[in-house]
């Protein structure tokens, strides 16, 4: 049996139950998984390897390229408390959804690449002949650009022409675009900076930790 298309995420798996998700049970989950400190009231970070470069920072980056700068020198992941239950009913949603197509014969799971000094984990590759096709589930607040740029770039290390994004109401096929690259080469010349880039902050939960890393 094989999965030939990609369906919604809540069509799937069910989606629901995690709606009233709270903050205390969400870290909770985190802890099972990697330490977590608290470095603020209201801000958390868990240990983070930057030292490779991963498609996964786009976010990082298109939220702030100074945040993306200072969690790298510091070697940890911040996140505010406010987000904290985003992230783990995201990755709860990602593990029930993988688990849900792992029944069919070309999906596999958590799909490692590693070209060089760029390595990346894609959530899902579907096998179809000698092509094999990223699916990106997508459940966060990042944009639909970055969700799009993410996964041109997975599409590009597997040499494939086209992916697919995973949401919980709609599927979107993405076709490949090379020039997604180009953003990992803006973020890897942001990470080599000796000072952070100059960003205008505003309201951020991180602002204290940026101004204050060097």
């Amino acid at each position: 049996m094989e999965l030939y298309l990609p369906r919604p995420l809540c069509t799937v798996v069910n989606c629901k139950d995690l709606e009233h998700l709270d903050v205390d049970t969400a870290l909770g989950e985190m802890k099972k998984e990697q330490e977590v400190f608290r470095l603020l009231p209201d801000v958390y970070a868990y240990r983070y390897d930057f030292k490779r470069l991963s498609p996964s920072v786009i976010n990082d980056y298109e939220y702030c390229p100074r945040l993306l700068w200072t969690q790298y020198k510091l070697g940890l992941k911040l996140f505010s408390i406010d987000s904290a239950v985003a992230i783990v009913k995201g990755r709860l949603l990602h593990e029930r959804y993988e688990r849900a197509v792992s029944v069919f014969d070309n999906v596999i799971a958590e799909y490692k690449i590693e070209i060089g000094d760029l390595v990346g984990v894609v959530d899902i590759v579907m096998r179809k002949g000698n092509e094999y096709i990223p699916v990106e589930i997508k459940t966060g607040l990042a944009s639909r650009e970055a969700h799009r740029r993410q996964l041109q770039i997975y599409i590009h290390m597997l040499k494939a022409r086209y992916g697919y994004l995973v949401y919980r109401n709609r599927v979107e096929k993405v076709e490949r675009d090379s020039k997604a690259v180009e953003m990992l080469y803006k973020i890897k010349s942001v990470l080599q900076m000796d000072k952070p880039p100059n960003v205008n902050c505003k309201s951020c939960p991180f602002k204290y930790i940026c101004k204050n890393v060097l």
